[in-house]
């Protein structure tokens, strides 16, 4: 019955473009939001896979007979939507990252909520910087690209015709993950800077002049003294943080376009 459905070649090619878009939606926010219903996610892969169908070039209308080989051309098209999902994912990752370094500098450490996003316990600041950056990379038109970039994998990775190496996917997979963590670092080293600025001084009061209990009130400064830091930070957010977007979008674009060529 599977094979008399699929021997159309039209409807074929469409069961593997929503294939390669649900690996996309089930990875990349703001898609992945567990509270977004999966009606809802669903009626988005089925319309965006309409809208990217005319531009896909046709496969030949061979339906895999056994469910083994069918299970490796659906795990071939899922990869591909992972792989930008997930460096998407990485992408926002760095800011929550960078926001949990901040706290746990500055005493924010035992302070956590639920992200709505992703359902786990993530940190005040990491949860703050992590939501900012959905809005800047909405206003930058990150949302777009991201479908932009899923309608031009298929003619860097054509459907079926995609010989993967998996090495080379573990490489820009490791090193998305490793400048992310750079990124981060960075990102909150002028706030972390400070903070440890003020960490020095109060142990040098305490040595100098050991009547003054500095650390009674030393950890009310020092939260003062990092929100400041983060405070003025964030005037300069939407800048550092374009950048980093932008740095993830060519590499990610990178990685589409020399996936099929053992890049």
């Amino acid at each position: 019955m599977l094979k008399e459905f699929f021997s159309n070649p039209e409807l074929f090619k469409f069961f593997l473009i929503v294939a390669r878009l649900s690996g996309l939606v089930i990875f990349a926010p703001p898609f992945m939001n567990p509270k977004v219903s999966v009606q809802l996610k669903a009626s988005l892969v089925f319309f965006l896979s309409v809208a990217v169908f005319p531009s896909v070039h046709h496969v030949p209308a061979v339906f895999p007979e056994l469910y083994p080989e069918m299970g490796l051309v659906l795990a071939h098209e899922l990869l591909v939507g992972f792989i930008i999902g997930f460096g998407v994912r990485l992408m926002f990752t760095t800011f929550q990252l960078a926001g949990e370094f901040i706290d746990k500098h500055i005493g924010f450490a035992m302070a956590s909520l639920v992200d709505p996003q992703t359902d786990v316990t993530v940190s005040i600041l990491g949860s703050l910087l992590m939501n900012l950056a959905l809005f800047v990379f909405i206003d930058f038109g990150g949302h777009l690209w991201v479908i932009k970039s899923f309608a031009g994998s298929f003619h860097s990775i054509p459907l079926l015709a995609g010989n993967f190496h998996m090495d080379g996917i573990l490489y820009h997979i490791s090193e998305l993950f490793f400048r992310s963590i750079i990124f981060a670092a960075e990102f909150s080293f002028p706030v972390i800077a400070t903070v440890s600025l003020v960490y020095i001084a109060q142990g040098f009061l305490q040595r100098t002049i050991p009547q003054f209990q500095i650390f009674v009130v030393g950890f009310i400064f020092t939260i003062t003294v990092g929100l400041s830091s983060v405070k003025l930070t964030l005037k300069h957010f939407a800048p550092a943080s374009e950048g980093i977007m932008e740095f993830f979008q060519e590499r990610i674009w990178f990685v589409i376009t020399h996936l099929n060529h053992g890049g």
